[in-house]
């Protein structure tokens, strides 16, 4: 009886928590649907486009776009700090100086990562295809943010 009992209520917790799930996607899945639907360049007319991703406590991505022939020609990214400044060389140093050797290495990897994140756009053609980088994982949702805004202006 006993074992009968903790079953049953076993199940009633199980039924309860499947019953908690949305239909709704996460936001990685919205993020990825976004950038499939970026992907398709069949409608987008040639120029230059530039968008902003929306600011956080680490700042901000720009960037620009190229498009010719339904082709992405040329992309630039720069992550921007909270202050609007282009975060480059200097990013990660305090007073200038590097103070802390594993943060400004970090901070570098992310400055790197965005002429990466760029160059993969235009070698791909595809949103979707852009790849990640490990310890970089803001300024790559940044990047896919802003380029998601650049690619639709370019259908409008």
């Amino acid at each position: 009886m006993k074992k009968m009992l903790t079953a049953a209520a076993a199940l009633a917790v199980a039924v309860a928590v499947s019953g908690c799930g949305g239909d709704t996607a996460s936001p990685k899945q919205e993020q990825k649907q976004a950038a499939n639907a970026a992907d398709d360049l069949s409608a987008a007319k040639d120029g230059t486009y530039s968008a902003v991703s929306r600011k956080d406590e680490m700042g901000s991505g720009r960037i620009t776009i190229v498009i010719k022939d339904h082709k992405i020609k040329a992309a630039q990214f720069d992550g921007l700090n909270p202050d609007g400044v282009v975060k480059d060389e200097t990013y990660g140093m305090s007073d200038g100086e590097i103070k802390n050797e594993g943060k400004y290495k970090k901070a570098q990897l992310a400055v790197k990562a965005h002429k990466d994140f760029a160059d993969q756009l235009v070698e791909r053609q595809k949103l979707s295809e852009v790849d990640a980088i490990a310890g970089a994982t803001v300024s790559y949702n940044q990047f896919v943010e802003a380029a998601q805004d650049a690619i639709e202006q370019s259908k409008k």
